[in-house]
């Protein structure tokens, strides 16, 4: 009767951590993730770009603060937890399933987690993710360079284009701030510039003049190494 009361609690305390977890995700508490796993956490993960391997609770939490950082209005299509018995022993599976947005864009993304634990907390975890998919809604058309697989673009409303060779002065931010000033002086309040660059140094240098130009810096994405595009919201 005791061991039998005892698996009951410790199915609980399972079923609740992976409640939490997802819980965690949809109130934008995510830093309440690194809490349910041990500090040195192994995590491989499979999304549609390939493998990523981490090994500790702050990168995981980082790698989830870039996914779901900037999302809102979290709906829960489905979800699921349990406890997976195998020959490798037992894991705790969590599934889940959001619609929600991005800078205005819906998407709906799909995660599986094995997590194998270690007193009660996460030790390993691998993590199978759908990438985040447009959908289409009566008042949103889908934005085409959102289709590229597990890539989030929000709208943008001009584009700027800048390459090295280009600047003759030999620094990239003497010429390409006030370029990026002059281009968002055509545009409205509210508008987004998309800002691609071939110079990796070029974003330190725009991270520094959108806080000091009040031109929010919604987002920035590295086109493998070859491209920085940086998504500016005029002020």
């Amino acid at each position: 009767m005791i061991e039998m009361e005892n698996e009951q609690v410790e199915s609980l305390r399972i079923q609740r951590l992976g409640e939490d977890w997802i819980r965690a995700i949809t109130d934008g508490s995510l830093d309440r993730l690194e809490g349910f796993c041990q500090p040195g956490v192994n995590s491989l993960m499979l999304i549609p770009k390939g493998l990523i391997t981490l090994d500790n609770a702050v990168d995981l939490v980082a790698k989830f603060r870039k996914w779901f950082g900037a999302c809102t209005d979290f709906q829960v299509e489905e979800s699921r937890v349990g406890w997976i018995v195998s020959r490798a022993g037992g894991r705790l599976g969590i599934f889940y399933r959001f619609l929600l947005q991005e800078y205005g864009i819906w998407y709906v993304v799909e995660q599986q987690l094995y997590c194998t634990m270690r007193d009660d907390r996460v030790e390993k975890l691998h993590l199978l993710c759908s990438g985040f998919r447009p959908v289409k809604t009566n008042d949103q058309p889908l934005h085409a360079a959102a289709l590229e697989a597990g890539q989030q673009v929000p709208f943008r409303d001009g584009l700027l284009e800048f390459r090295t060779e280009a600047s003759e002065t030999g620094s990239t931010c003497a010429v390409l701030t006030p370029a990026i000033r002059s281009k968002l002086g055509g545009m409205q309040s509210g508008q987004v510039l998309e800002v691609r660059v071939d110079d990796p140094s070029a974003r330190e240098d725009i991270e520094s003049w959108s806080r000091l130009s009040g031109n929010q810096l919604l987002k920035v994405i590295d086109d493998e190494g070859q491209v920085l595009r940086f998504f500016v919201q005029k002020k």
